[in-house]
């Protein structure tokens, strides 16, 4: 009886593991298509024909097999339908097979066909190749087997039910141990393939993604300085190729890091003498040890020329979180410098032209007024002087009736340009303080600076000798206002513009063509 039951056991372990290589990948999947469970259903059947061939026999009268195990089986792997068409197989074969249709063929039948009904059923509401499953069904298969014995041997039953029941429970925990088993192994392994798949497909739609940023030059080295990755966009604004490039152990190791005997195994460096790739290991270097604030890069190409880049650098990271590499992504932003410079030329050019007469060229108004600020907020800062001179043209609305205003504004340019050659130097300001009327800012001079710079301005106009026949010098002269001051509590730049206005207005009442100094403060205090 042992050495039948061992060759039970072997043909049950050997027939398992066949059937799972057939049909295991469609126990993984859940649901199987109807042909493939009724193929599955019919091999239990024909293995357990096979199994009454090893019956074990438990006295003289009584046989056991393993058949009502394929049942369960088939319940587990198809449910109902396929535990019903093992159940017809095994019916059959009993009749035919094994003593014809008798007392003991048709009970023994009738017990197949309510435990294939019963663990169809239980294969429907529990968890198939659960432990619960295989529990109720090895209990039901009991109870069919004792009520069969106990219709057919009678009181007799009592002495074959013990060592039937315990052969069960032993050949029931030993199937359902292996079908557990195969399923866990089934359903791992289309996880497995599952994962595969969605790793394949997570790669390729990140290689397309890193592919077709063809603007976009994206690098990524190991911690060792080795090339990992090298798209297309990378190719384009570098040069290099990346089957150059990539696996290639590029940047010298600075002090503390890398040594290049910590190079991994099978990482290239370029040829000795190889001077191609300089450009690809001086940007891989400042990949690697450059400074995180700078994200403006000039790089060089393979050929030499040099463009901006905007780069992010960051580090890659596995799944533990611990940088594994360094990763850049740099995008070409020459174009976008070279606009900027020439919005901020054009910008530095309106502000320039918002500050200047359109007229003349000089200073207008509204930079006068800066000027003038300017000047006085740094001689209070310095304890120091400010001089201004007010002059305009004499007789200048009889100029304009008698030449015509086209000709008044050849003249207001050329009195312009004869007074801006006449400054001391670059800080001081010429500027239009309106229609005829010009202004001098003169930061640091004293009274007598600013009288002889006035005067000056005076004998360069008349030199100019611009006819003006309404004028009692038959030439453009020139009325000028001079005052100097010391910034002081009491009073403001606007005090120094009053001054100048009424020496101005003095030089126009005392006869024109002449430079007037300011008169004495009401303090007391010079102008001078």
């Amino acid at each position: 009886m042992i050495n039948t039951l061992i060759a039970n056991f072997a043909l049950l372990t050997a027939f398992l593991f066949f059937f799972n290589a057939l049909f295991g990948k469609h126990d993984g999947q859940g649901i199987a298509p109807r042909r493939i469970v009724v193929s599955g259903a019919v091999s239990y059947g024909a293995f357990a024909l096979v199994l009454m061939y090893f019956s074990v026999r438990l006295d003289g009268d009584t046989l056991l097999d393993f058949r009502q195990l394929m049942i369960i089986c088939s319940a587990a792997f198809g449910g109902p339908l396929a535990s019903l068409i093992t159940a017809a197989i095994v019916m059959l074969g009993r009749l035919v097979m094994f003593g014809g249709v008798n007392d003991a063929s048709l009970i023994g039948a009738g017990s197949a066909l309510v435990l294939a009904v019963g663990s169809g059923a239980l294969s429907r509401a529990l968890p198939r190749n659960g432990a619960r499953f295989w529990l109720y069904s090895t209990a039901l298969c009991m109870l069919c087997t004792a009520v069969t014995f106990a219709v057919l041997l009678g009181e007799q039953a009592l002495e074959v039910l013990p060592p039937f029941f315990l052969i069960m429970i032993v050949g029931g925990t030993f199937v359902a141990g292996l079908t557990s088993y195969f399923s866990t192994a089934n359903r791992l392994q289309l996880e497995l393939r599952s994962s595969e798949r969605r790793y394949r497909q997570l790669h390729m739609l990140q290689q397309s993604i890193l592919q077709s940023a063809s603007e976009v030059a994206i690098v990524a080295a190991d911690l060792t300085g080795r090339v990992t990755l090298f798209n297309r966009g990378a190719e384009k604004l570098l040069g290099y190729k990346a089957d150059d490039v990539v696996g290639l152990h590029l940047p010298p190791a600075p002090a503390g890091a890398a040594r290049a005997s910590d190079k991994p195994r099978g990482a290239a460096t370029p040829p000795k003498g190889d001077r191609s790739m300089e450009a690809m290991s001086a940007f891989v270097h400042r990949m690697m040890y450059g400074r995180p604030e700078e994200h403006e890069w000039t790089i060089q190409r393979r050929d030499g020329t040099a463009f901006v880049a905007s780069v992010i650098v960051s580090h890659v990271l596995d799944s533990d979180g611990e940088a594994i590499g360094y990763m850049s992504v740099s995008t070409d932003i020459t174009e976008r410098k070279l606009a900027e410079e020439k919005l901020k030329e054009a910008n530095d050019l309106l502000r320039k032209l918002s500050l200047l007469d359109g007229l003349t060229g000089i200073a207008n108004r509204r930079r006068f007024d800066q000027a003038l600020k300017s000047a006085w907020a740094a001689a209070a800062s310095e304890r120091g002087r400010v001089a201004l001179i007010l002059f305009d043209i004499d007789y200048f609305k009889k100029y304009n009736d008698a030449y015509g205003h086209q000709t008044g504004d050849e003249c207001l340019i050329r009195v312009a340009a004869a007074a801006g050659e006449c400054l001391r130097h670059d800080g001081d300001t010429v500027a239009r303080y309106g229609g005829e009327e010009f202004a001098a800012i003169l930061p640091g001079a004293d009274a007598e600076e600013a009288g002889e710079v006035a005067e000056r301005i005076r004998a360069a106009v008349c030199g100019l000798g611009i006819p003006h026949m309404d004028s009692p010098e038959r030439i453009v002269t020139l009325s000028l206002g001079f005052a100097s001051l010391s910034p002081d509590a009491a009073w403001d730049e606007q005090r120094l513009v009053a001054l100048a206005d009424g020496a101005l207005y003095e030089a126009k009442q005392s006869g024109r063509n002449r430079a007037v100094e300011a008169v004495p403060l009401a303090t007391g205090r010079q102008a001078d």
